[in-house]
């Protein structure tokens, strides 16, 4: 038994024009055609269209199903559908980075305001992405976020509300000329190393990566107040600390 376009369209839950667009990438050819030079599809057709509809809704590109189905040296489905796998891979995770900026700017509008300078606080966001992509992996990115997600969202929230103000103070502190061996400056030090310390506990092997970072990205320094002159005094009111103490991250 044979088909016609509109027969087989019908059956196969598709449009006609489905149809003829398969015919154009040349997946499904009609193997008949009738006196009137019809379009006849037959069993094998049929078969063929199964086929295809399975690597199409496997999520198999349509350009790259024809090399699987014809050819001396078609391409295997497992290299197909890796190939297919990565490129989903890479999809989702340019979509889990866009989601998580977007939720830092929200987060930042919500507990600081910033003026209430919407737009710059989005572009802001956008702009520390950029910095990132160009020193973490598509891998290292992914796994910092997970690790960071798997932490309880209490200390989260804590850790992200405190290090403005642990900034804010620093600054505060070295641009009013405090001596960085007082103890008001030494106890800034000190939680200044355990906020940093629970961060590299979450990005373990980045702590080489994120120093160079804060020290190449201008952008990173002024949106965080982070500069290399906060991080020398920093480092100046360290030394004062206890040997035990110093032992520690450094600033």
């Amino acid at each position: 038994m044979d088909y016609t376009v509109g027969e087989l369209a019908r059956r196969a839950g598709l449009t006609v024009r489905t149809l003829h667009h398969y015919e154009e990438l040349g997946l499904l050819r009609p193997s008949g055609r009738s006196e009137a030079g019809y379009r006849r599809y037959g069993e094998a057709d049929v078969l063929r269209l199964h086929r295809v509809l399975a690597l199409r809704d496997a999520g198999v590109p349509l350009k790259a199903i024809a090399p699987l189905l014809d050819g001396e040296t078609p391409q295997p489905l497992a290299a197909v559908l890796q190939a297919q796998i990565e490129q989903i891979e890479a999809q989702l995770l340019a979509q889990e980075t866009l989601l998580q900026t977007l939720r830092n700017a929200a987060r930042r509008l919500e507990l600081h305001g910033d003026g209430g300078d919407a737009m710059q606080v989005l572009l802001d966001a956008m702009q520390i992405r950029r910095v990132h992509e160009r020193w973490f992996s598509p891998a290292q990115m992914r796994a910092l976020r997970q690790r960071w997600q798997a932490l309880p969202e209490a200390d989260r929230d804590a850790v992200e509300a405190e290090w403005p103000g642990l900034i804010r103070d620093a600054r505060a502190a070295m641009d009013s000329g405090c001596d960085p061996g007082a103890p008001e400056v030494q106890a800034l030090v000190r939680r200044w190393l355990v906020l940093q310390q629970q961060f590299m506990a979450v990005a373990p092997g980045m702590k080489d990566t994120m120093r160079r970072m804060y020290a190449a990205e201008p952008e990173l320094a002024r949106q965080s107040g982070v500069t290399p002159e906060l991080i020398a005094y920093l480092r100046r009111s360290k030394d004062t600390l206890p040997a035990e103490a110093q032992a520690q991250e450094k600033p």
